[in-house]
């Protein structure tokens, strides 16, 4: 049997936990709106987890929360699903979370099947006008055009096994390749006690194995713990690998010092608890705001979201040196590098993909602003850069720059630097002074005079 982990995600009250019901043969973690707050509130707040078969395939269904207020906990599920389930409701169609929800399966490259639910109490029209929605949204997306799109009932099962038999023929097109051979990472979820048993955590295994009896960490907390027993689907097992769905008993660890963000890992690891790091990001077109120097946003790493002051920055050569240069502003389709300086630690490792977010817009507006990929994490000079125009003139056979010094004073600290000719494509270096008006005069081989030159200099930023 193949273990693989399929996210239902959509907008609130779209039926996604109703098909969770409809699927599943055995219920777990938080599955089914069992917690108190999903009871109370009539909605479902946190990851919730069940499981059925499907011929060869042992399948996990995490249920993520569609409420607004609630898209971080559902950018968490797409980092441990291998596809997605989008429920769009046919008379509503689609609503803003249907739209933040397939931003993100888009970016993470996430197979998706659309499922169309609610046919049952929907006119034959309206299903036809949200069919139609869903394609040309579909359509719109880079990844994600040739998904394909099925309408079923959650409440009666109409069209059921057609998506079944759709998740079927995806996974046989999909290469689902798992790391079994890599440091044991395991994002935790849930943490908490069972009588009898002691600290129980749950998770979906990233790469590598995890076997009864061996001695771990638990990040960031860096406790150090011991596997007294592993279940997965119910049973126990000696040993569970990547793609896993998996309950683990740890001692010497209580569940109150574990929390959502926590990873199990081993020894051997290459994760960094970190409280800053550089990303390489892409802002999205669809995105209406500009980003600036130590502006607040969210990151969204793994499990877990945090806030985060944002430097973006590009590096540049400057006087035949690659320097660090903030940028004062970032757009819609806009690349760049950023520092992200986190208010608290989170565990990363290089190539790690984040999604950039603004949590204090209205829910009625995209808020997830780029997504990106940790570079690093070692300090980095950040400078600013100073760009000036001058011209080159002649006099008497003499040729001098003016426009960059207005004393001599200012003109004396400009000695010795290069300035850029883009007419010629070339570097030509100020050689001294002139005069008591700021005029430099520079080595003019090649020169004619009336050349725009361009001095850039970088001073450190902050």
């Amino acid at each position: 049997m193949i273990n693989i982990n399929i996210g239902l995600f959509g907008h609130i009250d779209h039926g996604k936990t109703e098909l969770a019901k409809k699927l599943t043969e055995i219920p777990s973690t938080s599955a089914l709106d069992k917690p108190k707050e999903s009871k109370i509130r009539g909605i479902t707040v946190d990851l919730g987890f069940s499981s059925f078969t499907l011929d060869d395939y042992n399948i996990t269904l995490v249920d993520a929360p569609g409420h607004a207020e609630l898209i971080r906990t559902a950018i968490g599920a797409s980092n441990i699903i291998d596809l997605a389930i989008l429920v769009v409701d046919a008379k509503e169609s689609a609503k803003p979370q249907t739209g933040e929800h397939l931003i993100v399966l888009d970016l993470l490259n996430i197979p998706t099947i659309v499922a169309i639910n609610k046919i049952d109490i929907a006119s034959e029209e309206e299903i036809k006008k949200t069919e139609l929605i869903m394609r040309n949204i579909l359509n719109s997306t880079k990844n994600l055009k040739n998904s394909k799109i099925v309408k079923i009932s959650a409440k009666t099962g109409e069209g059921i096994d057609k998506l079944k038999e759709e998740i079927k023929n995806l996974l046989k097109k999909i290469k689902i390749e798992r790391d079994t051979n890599s440091y044991l990472k395991m994002p935790i979820d849930h943490a908490f006690k069972i009588k009898g048993v002691g600290t129980v955590v749950t998770g979906t295994i990233h790469k590598g194995t995890l076997k009864v009896g061996d001695n771990v960490i638990i990040l960031p907390i860096n406790y150090d713990v011991k596997v007294k027993s592993i279940q997965c689907f119910k049973k126990d097992v000696e040993m569970a690998k990547a793609g896993d769905r998996v309950g683990v008993a740890l001692l010497n660890v209580e569940p109150e010092s574990i929390y959502r963000g926590c990873v199990l890992t081993s020894k051997d690891t290459k994760l960094k608890v970190a409280e800053k790091f550089i990303a390489k990001i892409k802002v999205l077109e669809l995105f209406k705001y500009n980003l600036k120097p130590k502006m607040k946003v969210h990151i969204h790493a793994g499990l877990l979201t945090v806030p985060a002051k944002i430097i973006p920055f590009n590096y540049e050569i400057v006087n035949d040196k690659k320097e660090a240069v903030v940028l004062d502003n970032v757009k819609a389709g806009d690349k760049c590098y950023c520092l992200f300086i986190l208010e608290e630690p989170i565990v990363l490792e290089e190539g790690d993909k984040v999604l950039i977010m603004r949590l204090d817009l209205p829910a009625t507006v995209l808020r997830i602003a780029g997504f990106g990929e940790v570079m690093g994490f070692n300090d980095i000079e950040l400078k600013r850069l100073i760009v000036k125009e001058g011209r080159i003139i002649k006099k008497k056979d003499k040729f001098f720059v003016e426009g960059l010094a207005h004393s001599k004073q200012i003109a004396e600290k400009l000695v010795g630097e290069l300035v850029y000719l883009p007419e010629k494509d070339k570097y030509v270096k100020i050689t001294g002074t002139f005069g008591t008006k700021g005029l430099l005069t520079i080595d003019a081989e090649g020169v004619e005079g009336g050349e725009k030159v361009i001095l850039k200099k970088v001073r450190k930023w902050g």
